[in-house]
């Protein structure tokens, strides 16, 4: 039987709220010294203090993340002519997440990096991209940034609104990301829901 509109506006609610509650947690960790993050205090409103079983867990996901995508970042397999293997990441349901901030930091992020998410949470980080210095400057200069449509478009970074659910729309967002099929891939994905 399908859901009702009311149930799908419930679900996607509750999975927006997913994002505050992880950035407020990942908050936590920064400031009892568990992970570094220069950038997340610039997302969170209402700082929380996690119980250090929560603190752990999410710096265990964090660590294994990190690992993954250092591992990933530092392959040079099958160079092209510059001795640099392109690679780009593309982040569905990607939230208030700091890693392409933290990346262009330590001066190892892809060439590109698309973030995906609902228009509502997109639009939030957009505004904080467009008045923070301290994120725009990591965007780039000439990046064209969009609160209403919440929207940031640079050459090595992308912010997309999209319900993954809309197949058709998902198929558009990625056309517009310009994402190339032959280069070396990494896929991360937040919670899902039906």
């Amino acid at each position: 039987m399908p859901k009702s509109v009311a149930d799908s506006r419930s679900n996607r609610a509750a999975v927006q709220a997913t994002n505050d509650d992880a950035s407020a947690s990942k908050l936590s960790c920064v400031r009892k010294g568990y992970m570094k993050d220069e950038y997340v205090h610039l997302f969170v409103r209402r700082p929380v203090r996690r119980s250090p079983i929560i603190n752990r867990g999410y710096f265990a996901r964090w660590a294994a993340l990190r690992k993954l995508l250092s591992q990933f970042l530092n392959c040079e397999r099958n160079t092209d002519i510059g001795g640099h293997l392109k690679k780009q990441i593309l982040s569905l349901g990607a939230g208030f997440d700091t890693t392409y901030f933290q990346l262009q930091e330590e001066g190892i992020a892809p060439d590109l990096y698309v973030e995906l998410d609902f228009q509502e949470v997109t639009s939030k980080k957009a505004a904080l991209i467009e008045t923070c210095s301290q994120l725009k400057d990591k965007v780039g200069a000439t990046a064209l940034i969009s609160r209403e449509k919440g929207e940031v478009i640079s050459d090595q970074y992308k912010l997309f609104p999209v319900d993954l659910r809309d197949i058709q729309r998902l198929d558009d967002v990625m056309a517009l990301a310009n994402m190339d099929p032959g280069m070396r891939s990494n896929l991360l994905g937040s919670r899902f829901n039906p």
